[in-house]
């Protein structure tokens, strides 16, 4: 992911006190802005609410190589938020940024947050022990679903499931000719 970092964060990222906070931003209806740093974060005009349920971001690694990238969010399952959130079955494919955030001692943000990852929401675990309860969530770059085959199949049982009584793919299974398409 190719990025710009202005000459501000440049600067701050070159001293010996440096503060790091990742702002974490999930796009859904209503979308939920996360910091794990110790106070809310006022950045990229909104603000990111400090969060003990935020519990770990995985490292991103990038690479020349043509390939897939993803990382785990840990959210904390014992707030009833993210359980519920993730039950409704209404997170697949949201939007999610992360950023990375230099501050300085009174916890403003110097210079603009580097976005490190934008992708979407690919799968989520829960874990559930007498301890803890841990919501995991894999998010992965847009081309996750890049060999993903949707649609429907061209077989007669599903063609009854959308048109019960048609015969039309009756006979599919039978045909190897090749059609040819347009003129020769």
């Amino acid at each position: 992911m190719s990025r710009e970092i202005d000459s501000a964060t440049i600067t701050a990222l070159n001293s010996d006190n440096l503060n790091l906070a990742n702002l974490v931003q999930m796009d859904f209806s209503t979308p939920i802005k996360l910091t794990d740093w110790a106070r809310d974060v006022s950045a990229l005009s909104t603000t990111f609410d400090s969060s003990s349920d935020l519990l770990e971001i995985d490292q991103f690694t990038e690479s020349s190589e043509v390939q897939v990238n993803s990382s785990t969010l840990v959210f904390s399952g014992v707030s009833q938020t993210f359980v519920a959130l993730f039950l409704t079955n209404d997170y697949m494919d949201v939007r999610t940024r992360i950023w990375k955030a230099v501050l300085d001692n009174s916890d403003a943000v110097i210079g603009s947050p580097i976005l490190v990852f934008d992708g979407r929401i690919a799968s989520y675990s829960m874990e559930d022990s007498d301890n803890t309860s841990t919501v995991s969530v894999e998010v992965a770059s847009h081309w996750k679903d890049f060999d993903l085959h949707n649609g429907r199949k061209t077989n007669h049982n599903t063609q009854q499931l959308y048109f019960p009584g048609d015969r039309g793919f009756e006979f599919a299974s039978e045909t190897n000719k090749e059609i040819k398409w347009g003129k020769n």
